[in-house]
C-alpha cells in the first residue's frame, strides 16, 4: 500500500525534524588551553652529558574574521538543516519544486525566533492537507509509471548475453565466479546465525547511485534484506561478484523508501560476497530500539 500523506503525519515530521536539528546543533567551542612543552626522556650524547629534546609545538589555529565565521557557519547550519529536511520529507515525495523558498524561509525564521505563525492555523492545516492529497496522487502516478518502465527494462535486459533470470524474476550477471563455498541453510528448526561480508553499490536504471558500502571495507549483513538481495546471497559462491537486477516486487514494491527510491523502482546492485561467517552473539536489550534500516538492500 502507498503511504497516506495527511497533514497530521507531515506536521509530526516537521516536529521531528526540528528536534533533530536542535540536538545536532554544535556545542560552543571550549576555551583553548595553553600549549604545554613536552620533552622526551634524556638522550645520552657523550659520556657524562645528556640532551633534552623538546617536541615542536602544534601550529596555532588561524584566527578567523567574525564576519567569515558568521557567513560560513550559517551556510553549514543551513546545509545540515536542508539535509535533515530532505531525509525527513523526501520519503514522502516532497521535492524542491513543491516549496516556495521565500515563504519557506519566512516560516523557518519565524519559528526560529519563537514568533507566532504569520498565517492562521486553519489555513496552515488546510494547505498541509492539500499538499498531502497532491503527494498521494503523484505517488500513485509515479508507481504506475515506474512499474511499466521497470517491466520494459527487465524484458530487454533479460535478452542480453550473460544475464540469467531466475524463477522469482531476479536477474543477475556474473562478473567474477568465485570459489566453491556457498551458503548452507540450517537444519529445520535451527537458528540461522550466518553473517555475510559484502561489498556493494546500488543504482537505479537511470544510473543514479543511491547506496554503497565503504570503499575497501566489506560490511556485514544478515538475511534480513529485500527478497532479491537475499536470493543472491544464498545462491552465489564466496568470492563471486554479481550484478543484480531486482524487480520492484523483490525489492520495496509500491513503498517509497527515500527521495531517490521511488515506488516500484527496479534496483541494480554490484554485489561481491567476500565471506560467510558466524554472526557474533547479539546482546539482549532490555527494551526495543526505535527506528530501523532505511533504504539500501536492508529489509524492514
Amino acid at each position: 500500500m502507498i503511504r497516506k500523506f495527511t497533514s497530521h503525519v507531515l506536521a509530526l515530521g516537521l516536529i521531528a525534524t526540528a528536534a533533530t536539528q536542535v540536538q545536532a546543533a554544535p556545542k560552543a567551542p571550549a576555551a583553548p588551553k595553553a600549549p604545554a612543552t613536552a620533552v622526551t626522556p634524556p638522550v645520552s650524547v657523550t659520556p657524562g652529558t645528556v640532551e633534552v629534546q623538546a617536541v615542536p609545538e602544534a601550529p596555532a589555529k588561524p584566527v578567523l574574521d567574525p564576519a567569515v565565521i558568521k557567513t560560513d557557519s550559517s551556510y553549514a547550519l543551513g546545509y545540515r538543516t536542508g539535509g535533515n529536511f530532505a531525509q525527513q520529507f523526501g520519503r514522502f515525495g516532497v521535492a524542491v519544486g513543491d516549496l516556495d523558498t521565500e515563504s519557506f524561509l519566512k516560516g523557518f525564521l519565524s519559528a526560529f525566533k519563537g514568533e507566532k505563525p504569520g498565517v492562521e492555523e486553519a489555513k496552515l492545516q488546510a494547505a498541509m492537507q492539500a499538499l498531502g492529497d497532491l503527494l498521494q496522487t503523484r505517488e500513485k502516478e509515479s508507481a504506475a509509471a515506474n512499474l511499466e518502465k521497470g517491466k520494459k527494462f527487465l524484458e530487454e535486459n533479460g535478452k542480453r548475453e550473460g544475464v540469467t533470470t531466475t524463477k522469482s524474476g531476479l536477474q543477475y550477471e556474473v562478473l567474477a565466479k568465485g570459489g566453491e563455498e556457498k551458503y548452507v541453510a540450517p537444519k529445520e528448526g535451527a537458528a540461522d546465525n550466518k553473517e555475510f561480508l559484502v561489498n556493494y553499490k546500488g543504482t537505479l536504471i537511470d544510473g543514479k547511485e543511491f547506496d554503497a558500502s565503504p570503499a575497501g571495507k566489506p560490511v556485514p549483513m544478515t538475511l534480513q534484506v529485500v527478497p532479491g538481495f537475499k536470493e543472491a546471497l544464498t545462491t552465489m559462491p564466496v568470492g563471486a561478484k554479481w550484478k543484480l537486477f531486482i524487480p520492484s516486487a523483490l525489492a520495496y514494491g509500491e513503498e517509497r523508501k527515500s527521495a531517490e527510491l521511488a515506488p516500484n523502482s527496479v534496483l541494480i546492485f554490484e554485489l561481491e560476497l567476500v565471506k560467510i561467517q558466524d554472526a557474533p552473539p547479539q546482546q539482549q536489550m532490555p527494551f526495543q530500539m526505535p527506528g530501523g534500516p532505511q533504504g539500501g538492500p536492508q529489509g524492514e
